[in-house]
């Protein structure tokens, strides 16, 4: 068991697409270092930066339903790799332009990553179904270790040369390409076939695989599916707001306190670090214990840290935003196999759904985070953010707890 789970992981497309999603996020998150500098030349205000954040999302989030719709029709490898090269030219622009082309192609940019994130989930969940919680949360592992070195080497970089030196990011971005070019192959298609309800052995997930039942000729939406579509949207829509206004703003807040931006990269990649192993054991909970309890623990754990972080002194901001992007990051592979499973026969537009509700609940959520802190103060926004779990964990118990059994 142990050795074909070890070939699972050695697959070329899932190392492929596990490359690529490390490359788009080290970009993805780099950005906030770039998008700090142009905000104070500029002039931006924190609702201002929260619009930038905002138009880069939206392209990211609303793009990747159609994006997922287009792979589940002509597969994954055009996509995955037109999503990195759109990202890479589009970046290096954002390094080398003035400031205002730069905030443009930073947002442009984020059509490359709503085009790879669908298809790439797509890619890694169907590597096993016997592992499958595990093997998504790696493929996901890998994008939390891309956000977490993207703004350390931004940092790095900034630091020696300023916005130029940006293009380094991009230029090893390449060898991501490289390799999807030369290991990612579609999967030949599958006949669509007329199929019975079942249900699915998947442990990762209290939600039934077939949530439409038959009356007559028609497909009926019980009600506990709408139940757990309702309960899913707010713990997203929560979840999401609080960890990406804490990615974008702690950089801003930090610059602020006139720390230098090799530090800010560290603080800002430990959150990073903290979601990218807190991700892998939600998975690896998920595969033993309903996903109920796994993204009930990932709330109530990321409460305090999210509290803590905006007073402690440095060497506690850096424990604490280590715990708040572990318990913050355990929920995320469980969601969008939840959401995956609501939708069987189209995987990949679920999984484009899922993700780009993540992401644009996320930027929305923060433009109004943005409005608040320019009104009260950054500091105590960022310490209200924890009202935001402290809420939705009392909602997320009203997902079904019972775990699916082998038939």
């Amino acid at each position: 068991m142990a050795t074909s789970q070890a070939a699972v992981y050695r697959e070329r497309p899932f190392l492929a697409v596990s490359l690529t999603h490390f490359f788009v996020d080290v970009l993805n998150n780099g950005r906030n270092l770039l998008v700090a500098l142009l905000a104070v030349s500029l002039g931006l205000t924190n609702a201002q930066v929260g619009i930038a954040l905002l138009l880069y999302n939206v392209g990211n989030a609303l793009s990747q339903p159609l994006f997922g719709w287009l792979a589940d029709r002509i597969g994954a490898r055009l996509l995955v790799i037109g999503g990195l090269g759109w990202m890479i030219i589009f970046y290096v622009i954002a390094s080398l332009a003035g400031d205002w082309p730069a905030l443009v192609a930073l947002t442009v940019a984020s059509l490359g990553s709503g085009a790879f994130h669908p298809t790439g989930t797509m890619v890694a969940s169907r590597t096993s179904v016997t592992y499958r919680s595990r093997i998504t949360a790696l493929f996901f592992m890998a994008g939390q270790i891309g956000l977490f070195i993207g703004p350390v080497l931004a940092g790095i970089v900034l630091d020696a040369y300023g916005r130029p030196g940006y293009i380094l990011l991009p230029i090893l971005a390449l060898t991501a390409l490289a390799g999807s070019w030369r290991w990612l192959v579609d999967a030949p298609r599958v006949p669509k076939v007329e199929s019975k309800p079942v249900v699915v052995k998947e442990t990762a997930v209290a939600v039934s695989a077939t949530p439409l039942r038959r009356s007559g000729s028609a497909a009926v939406h019980p009600p506990q599916f709408w139940r757990r579509v309702t309960v899913l949207t707010l713990i997203i829509l929560a979840g999401s707001t609080a960890s990406i206004a804490i990615i974008t703003f702690t950089p801003i807040l930090f610059t602020d306190q006139g720390y230098d931006q090799s530090l800010i990269g560290w603080l800002s990649g430990l959150i990073m670090m903290g979601s990218a192993v807190g991700g892998i054991v939600g998975g690896t909970l998920g595969d033993r214990i309903a996903g109920k309890w796994v993204i009930l623990l990932g709330l109530a754990g990321s409460i305090l840290p999210y509290y803590f972080f905006v007073p402690a002194t440095v060497p506690w901001q850096a424990t604490l935003l280590l715990l708040a992007g572990f318990f913050g990051g355990m929920p995320h592979t469980i969601l969008v196999i939840m959401v995956q499973s609501l939708l069987p026969k189209q995987q990949a537009m679920a999984s484009g759904l899922a993700l780009g509700f993540m992401f644009f609940s996320g930027a929305v959520g923060s433009y109004f985070v943005g409005l608040i802190a320019d009104r009260i103060g950054l500091a105590t926004t960022l310490q209200g953010l924890a009202l935001l779990p402290l809420i939705v964990v009392f909602i997320a118990v009203w997902l079904p707890s019972q775990t699916q059994k082998p038939m």
